[in-house]
């Protein structure tokens, strides 16, 4: 025992200088080894390459310039720079695998992906879109969001794009090519991103983040934590800044369960199809919990200020409700020219319709029409509904007034239906009730918001005309 131990201490320095020799060498050499592990591989198609890379004994490799290309040549991922750490017995043993790399980390590199509708995740080329605005992101330009906005189209070519995608995604189950070919094997990584560009295409909808930070823990024979938070995003939505965390369970059978929540920052409405001249900032927070391709979210949504044609509304709440590309909205309460208004709707991602249906009670006339010389409360029921632009988006409603008065003309009640066309408001079937008479008038309208209501003709139980008012807004003659 005595002469065993005595020969161990003797050859473990031995042992420990050719290990680190070993190391030291391997560590010298790390471009040539990973450049031979990229050409054995087969998780990646295509041809990987770094222009400069290093290591330490401890396999942690950092790396400048690796570019990725695909088998017809095209570009695929583009790093500047970043490192990985690997196992070091698989290097040893010249054994890689797809968990050989355990730490993952990119700077500044500009990232697309495709999610099928199992949210399996593909590797695939810049759009042309990304190429453009890239480096408009990178620089808080303002306006890149606007050239990747999704032009309008008809029901019928958004249902035609549906077909088209779902055919499209048969195709690729079929050939089974793609850039990044898990085919089964397990991943165990410790993903992060700082300050990447990365855009994301799923169901027809194409999405772009500037992701400041990300840190994503990765087992595929277990399960996914992330942590993400993003400045400017943009193409299908519109918005400066997203928080996502939660996790993914794989083992659940038969899809993968996700349990996540999701903050979306000063949300343009307009890049959702709420209308062209809709643009004030919506914020949405939401929980989704379910299996990762169909997924049900529950949250809020917030807008300080909301101005539609005709009508300006402010400090806007209500609960959203999102299941299979459909987003409802209940409870949604505001704010409106002094008076309060209860509303709920829905909105269709895929095809950008929505409706929304609101009552308000107490409007105060004189903050809605400053100077119109309109003085009441109204109460009305409204309706708006779009086909995702303002060309094809119809508000209407009707309302009813408590006592008031016109100018010199007091009235017990003012009551009428109403449609928005663009700023201007149209009114018809208008009456105003007044002690034994009956006004009525088909000349009540709001443009640019200055309201005309005249000439007014006034008459009796009988319907018999008694007279007929008429005010000049500028001369202040009346007849």
């Amino acid at each position: 025992m005595k002469k065993s131990a005595k020969y161990f201490l003797i050859a473990l320095p031995i042992i420990l200088a050719i290990l680190l020799v070993t190391l030291e060498t391997m560590s010298r050499s790390a471009a040539a080894i990973f450049n031979k592990a990229m050409q054995e591989q087969t998780l990646l198609n295509g041809t990987i390459t770094v222009e400069k890379l290093t290591a330490n004994l401890w396999g942690e490799v950092t790396f400048n310039n690796l570019l990725w290309k695909d088998p017809r040549g095209g570009t695929i991922l583009e790093i500047p720079e970043g490192g990985f750490t690997v196992r070091l017995y698989d290097i040893l043993t010249k054994n890689f695998k797809s968990t050989t790399i355990q730490k993952l980390y990119l700077k500044n590199a500009n990232i697309s992906v495709n999610l099928d509708e199992n949210m399996s995740v593909d590797f695939i080329r810049h759009s042309p879109d990304f190429l453009k605005v890239s480096q408009d992101m990178q620089h808080d330009s303002g306006d890149w969001a606007e050239k990747v906005s999704r032009v309008n189209k008809t029901e019928d070519e958004l249902k035609e794009i549906g077909e088209r995608r779902r055919r499209l995604q048969r195709s690729k189950f079929e050939t089974g090519w793609k850039n990044f070919n898990l085919a089964g094997r397990k991943i165990h990584l410790n993903l992060q991103l700082e300050h990447c560009q990365i855009e994301v295409f799923y169901r027809e909808r194409h999405y772009l983040f500037r992701i400041l930070q990300c840190d994503t823990h990765i087992n595929t024979a277990d399960e996914m934590t992330f942590k993400i938070h993003t400045g400017t995003f943009g193409g299908t939505m519109i918005g400066s800044g997203m928080d996502m965390r939660g996790k993914i369970d794989f083992k659940a059978e038969p899809v993968p369960q996700c349990d996540l929540t999701l903050a979306l920052n000063d949300v343009d409405p307009s890049s959702l199809g709420f209308g062209l001249n809709i643009h004030d900032e919506m914020t949405l927070r939401a929980r989704f919990i379910g299996a990762v391709n169909q997924p049900v979210g529950k949250g809020t949504v917030q807008l300080d200020e909301l101005h539609i044609p005709g009508i300006d509304f402010e400090n806007v709440e209500g609960e959203i409700h999102y299941e299979d590309a459909a987003l409802n909205f209940k409870n949604v309460t505001a704010e409106v020219y002094g008076g309060k208004l209860a509303a709920y709707g829905d909105y269709n991602i895929d095809t950008r319709y929505y409706n929304i249906y609101g009552h308000g009670e107490k409007l105060k006339t004189y903050a809605a029409l400053p100077n119109s010389h309109l003085h009441c409360s109204v109460d009305l029921d409204l309706s708006i509904n779009s086909k995702g632009n303002a060309r094809e988006t119809v508000t209407g409603g009707e309302f009813i007034s408590g006592k008031g008065r016109y100018s010199f003309l007091f009235f017990d009640s003012l009551s009428g239906k109403f449609d928005t066309e663009y700023q201007n408001i149209n009114f018809y079937d208008v009456e105003i009730n007044l002690s034994g008479y009956k006004i009525a008038t088909d000349a009540l309208s709001i443009v640019d918001g200055k309201l005309t209501l005249s000439p007014i003709k006034i008459t009796d139980e009988n319907g018999e005309l008694v007279g007929t008012y008429v005010r000049d807004w500028w001369r202040g003659k009346r007849e």
